[in-house]
């Protein structure tokens, strides 16, 4: 399997080497075979790839434990899922699923433009070509996952226990790869535009929806690494401003930005030179992302140039920002555009500043993310930046976002009168202020939580009043009833009626975020068994240790049985894991989700013959459930968004129905 698969992964490199010169001559020389050669050999390419993913599957599945990459991340014990999910359980598993995502898309994209042929395609093709060149090379040469050992053990190390103890690692790791490796196609026809010469509009008409779809799968991704964190790790929490955690939320705010500020280019055809600069940026934070998870920069600066993985990565990021940026300075004389912002008091200006924010919580997460590893490079010395400074960072940018999220849709484009903006953000506003009565009459006397609850509120009332008054106007233009109206207006409109439904996701996770980090409690007990103790209402009950022995570990569970007010509501089961060759007891919480709060549990020791005692840690988290639930609307709105959809409906003749149409977003 070891010499298919690297006999795969050096075919895939040759074609991606040839797919990238003949798409530069093709265009160049304007020889249309040529172009249509490099377009067909997207699907080769994707084919051999994905040999060789299916070549390490099969010596993962069959027990090959002479191939390095299986001893170390399978063992015999290890139940099929999870062999199966070691696939990209290590770096060098995890390249190998890189390259197969990214040759997916470039085949995507040979499909999707297999009879219209923009000018720009030949350019596209050959940058994302160029970028799976790289990619490949990395698993050909330093990170090759095909090595073979001298001696084969009679049994693999097995999956890091993490890894395995829990099935969100099926779908966590995928869906940020589609987000990350998705972003290369706007950057390739950015960059396109830019190679050719052809800077209309065009390569953003044509990336709008591959942006979004990227764009969606980040977002699940980071909503599955939450839920990820905060079912298996123990701590309590969603969110740790790990920098593995803030690397995969940085293209995420960058991207977040372009598909506001690409709007305002497309109706009013300003901020090219920004659109570029945003797309550009966005493709640099996925590498820099895989630079500093792939690179050992996180272990330890001087690990760095130990291997040539590091430099290698280090050296693309370098050729991104050079050619990228270099590019758009060499072109930026023809990007100009005549147009200017014709009031503060416009959707234009909100988007702006929408952007302004976006790009500055993007920074400051980026320096809390890369000043221990700068302070380390410099000095030698090792440093943390945690929690508290993201928080108090971030909180006023992220308070300023949701103001924006609410005011934006209210704004028309290119001007507003005081007036209109008084009329229609007067409910909102008095939804608001009553969220904020309310919670000062409740005693809360947090300044910045009550805000973000305030203004969350009046984000929901004013994207939902949008909403309404957006499909009453259609229904009253085509004499429909409201209900019937609504999948019609949504499909004339789909980009302004998914973007108010993000919004509303949006609100609905500022809200969660805000309750269950200003409300949320704790406490660390130990309890003999038979022993019991009240928290948050609960009585909490030690009934003693249960060991279940599992083919890949033995677990250690404690089984705690819950009342309250006197009747039983159940119990939680939080346990500790042993794994084979493990130094550590890995935890594993126990949840008992609500709709308004969790009973969160974590065992940390048993002590005693057979855990006569435990020492648990309880959490009462209200409205995490909002948090998915936020995040699954947010997801569904970029569906909307990006759901392609027929032509615009026609609309009645009459003049009344055209004037009330208009006044749809």
């Amino acid at each position: 399997m070891d010499r298919l698969g690297t006999l795969a992964l050096l075919l895939g490199l040759v074609l991606a080497v040839y797919g990238l010169v003949a798409s530069v001559i093709g265009a160049r020389r304007e020889r249309p075979l040529l172009v249509e050669s490099a377009r067909t050999t997207a699907y080769s390419l994707l084919g051999l790839v994905a040999a060789a993913n299916g070549a390490m599957l099969a010596a993962i599945l069959a027990g090959d434990y002479s191939i390095k990459y299986v001893a170390e991340n399978s063992s015999r014990a290890t139940p099929t899922f999870f062999k199966v999910l070691s696939l990209w359980s290590a770096d060098e598993g995890s390249l190998l699923l890189w390259n197969l995502v990214l040759a997916g898309y470039i085949a995507s994209v040979a499909f999707r433009f297999r009879r219209r042929r923009p000018e720009t395609l030949p350019w596209a093709l050959a940058v994302m070509y160029g970028v799976s060149a790289f990619y490949l090379l990395l698993v050909l040469g330093p990170t090759s996952p095909f090595q073979r050992l001298s001696v084969a053990p009679a049994d693999g190390r097995g999956p890091l226990p993490l890894l395995q103890n829990h099935p969100l690692m099926a779908v966590h790791p995928p869906f940020l790869y589609l987000g990350f490796i998705g972003f290369t196609v706007p950057f390739a026809f950015g960059l396109a535009a830019l190679l050719s010469g052809r800077l209309s509009d065009q390569w953003i008409r044509l990336t709008r929806r591959w942006t979004l779809t990227a764009w969606i799968f980040l977002t699940i991704g980071l909503v599955l690494g939450a839920l990820w964190s905060y079912g298996v790790l123990g701590w309590g929490g969603y969110w740790a401003w790990d920098p593995v955690e803030n690397v995969a939320l940085l293209p995420w705010l960058m991207a977040t930005a372009f598909l506001h500020s690409v709007v305002i280019q497309e109706r009013r055809g300003m901020l090219k030179v920004w659109n570029l600069c945003l797309v550009v940026g966005t493709f640099a934070l996925t590498t820099f992302g895989t630079f500093l998870t792939r690179g050992s920069i996180l272990s330890s600066v001087h690990a760095f140039a130990q291997s040539l993985v590091g430099p290698m990565y280090l050296g693309f990021l370098v050729a991104v920002l050079v050619v990228g940026f270099g590019l758009i300075a060499a072109r930026s004389w023809r990007l100009a555009s005549a147009a200017r912002l014709d009031s503060a008091l416009s959707r234009e200006s909100a988007f702006l500043g929408n952007n302004l924010v976006l790009l500055g919580i993007t920074f400051v997460v980026l320096l809390g993310t890369i000043f221990p590893l700068a302070l380390e490079a410099l000095t030698g010395r090792q440093s943390t930046v945690g929690g508290p400074y993201f928080v108090q960072t971030t909180a006023p940018l992220l308070i300023l976002l949701l103001f924006l999220m609410g005011v934006g849709p209210l704004l028309p484009w290119r001007r507003a009168s005081p007036a209109q903006l008084r009329r229609r953000a007067a409910g909102p506003a008095a939804v608001g202020a009553v969220t904020l009565a309310i919670l000062a009459a409740a005693g809360m006397r947090g300044v910045a939580a009550a805000a973000a609850l305030g203004l969350a509120a009046f984000v929901l009332a004013a994207n939902v009043a949008e909403l309404w008054r957006g499909v009453r106007a259609f229904a009253r233009a085509t004499s429909k009833r409201f209900l019937p109206a609504i999948p019609e207006a949504v499909a004339r409109n789909r980009r302004l009626y998914g973007g108010l439904v993000v919004h509303i996701g949006v609100a609905v996770a500022a809200i969660a975020i805000t309750v269950s980090s200003s409300f949320g409690r704790q406490t660390e007990v130990t309890l003999a068994r038979g022993e019991q103790t009240t928290f948050a209402g609960y009585v909490l009950r030690y009934e003693g240790q249960r060991v279940l022995s599992q083919p890949q570990r033995t677990v250690l569970v404690a089984d705690v049985a819950v009342s309250r007010g006197g009747r039983s509501v159940g119990g939680v089961t939080p346990s500790l894991n042993q794994y084979p060759g493990g130094n550590e007891l890995i935890g594993t919480p126990s949840i008992r989700w609500g709709v308004t709060k969790d009973l969160y549990a974590s065992v940390i020791a048993f002590e005693g013959l057979d855990g006569e005692s435990a020492t648990f840690r309880f959490f009462d988290n209200p409205g995490v459930m909002w948090l998915w639930v936020g995040g699954a609307i947010v997801a569904i709105g970029g569906l909307v968004a990006a759901w392609p959809g027929r032509r615009r409906l026609p609309v009645p003749p009459p003049m009344a129905a055209e004037r009330r149409l208009a006044e749809v977003g």
